[in-house]
């Protein structure tokens, strides 16, 4: 009798830890469905870098997970086009080699709603694991960006990867997906 709760207790606890939800994710969705997830790192950082649309220089937008919201943190860009720079009174700036960087912004965003331009703006999503191409892939859609935990079971199976193109859009390497 011992030997079998045993048995059960160490399922049971296997089980909860695969099935606890853990290990921090950034769920991406578009027009109400989930398209996919990344993981995040222990400090919950990823980046949202695009072309400003005016000057054709890059911007990074540099967020943290805190307390299970989106936290932008930073903002790196080459030069302060229009409605870029430093707002006094939020964070601080600093040069670091060609990119001012205006640092400790704190500002919560309670509803991440990215609108992607379109492949001229190279909107992209970089994250511990890589980097996905949102404008190649979702030219004019509005992606919703939530932090979430994964479950341990999640992580490790194999379906669970990073949002591919749709089909009928072109991948990170110019191919047609299908």
């Amino acid at each position: 009798m011992k030997a079998r709760t045993a048995v059960v207790a160490i399922t049971a606890l296997l089980t909860t830890a695969l099935l606890w939800p853990v290990w921090p994710a950034l769920s991406i969705g578009a027009e109400g469905s989930r398209i996919g997830h990344v993981p995040l790192d222990s400090e919950g950082g990823f980046t949202v870098s695009f072309i400003h649309s005016l000057d054709k220089l890059p911007v990074e937008d540099v967020y943290v997970v805190r307390d299970g919201r989106v936290v932008q943190d930073a903002t790196r860009l080459r030069q302060f086009g229009a409605g870029m720079g430093h707002i006094p009174g939020e964070g601080s700036g600093h040069a670091e080699g060609d990119w001012w960087v205006v640092s400790d912004l704190d500002r919560p965003i309670d509803d991440f709603k990215l609108r992607v331009g379109s492949p001229g703006a190279d909107h992209r999503l970089v994250h511990p694991g890589g980097e996905i191409p949102l404008s190649q892939c979702w030219a004019g859609e509005s992606l919703t960006l939530r932090p979430v935990k994964l479950p341990t079971l999640v992580r490790l199976l194999p379906t669970t990867r990073p949002p591919a193109c749709p089909e009928g859009t072109e991948d990170a390497s110019g191919n047609e997906t299908s």
